[in-house]
């Protein structure tokens, strides 16, 4: 799989147009380094091929995978590139999207835990994995 870092907005609309082309895009704050979206990108996958997804749209399944979050709008609130600054994309071909390139934007950053309401806790060097334990909670409420 292909993850790439951009700097700019994207609107709703543009963000659906490239979903239904097998790129998703997400707010670069509600991810916590490039594992994380590819964990959830296989996540994603694996609620769909065994029923167990709750949105009916796979960008969006990886927006509530992302967030911790169960309600969609709160995901969209939190992963959804309209008010974003930055934004990461993943899809399984290679793509480009009409924004300035930045792969930095993918990299853990300590303010994207406080976007996603993450305790902070000193882990040096293991501020991602906290992304990770936030994406799982969901997990136990499917």
């Amino acid at each position: 799989m292909i993850v790439k870092g951009y700097i700019g907005r994207l609107s709703a609309e543009d963000s659906q147009l490239f979903a239904s082309q097998g790129i998703y895009v997400f707010n670069s704050l509600c991810i916590g380094c490039r594992e994380h979206i590819e964990w959830a990108y296989l996540k994603m996958n694996e609620v769909f091929e065994n029923k167990k997804n709750i949105a009916r749209k796979k960008h969006l399944e990886m927006m509530l995978i992302l967030s911790g979050k169960r309600q969609i709008s709160e995901a969209i609130s939190l992963c959804g590139s309209e008010e974003a600054n930055s934004i990461v994309a993943i899809s399984e071909n290679d793509f480009d999207i009409p924004l300035r390139s930045d792969d930095n934007v993918i990299n853990f950053r300590p303010e994207k835990m406080k976007h996603l309401g993450i305790e902070a806790f000193e882990f040096p060097g293991k501020g991602c994995d906290l992304f990770f334990e936030n994406s799982a909670m969901l997990e136990l409420e499917r």
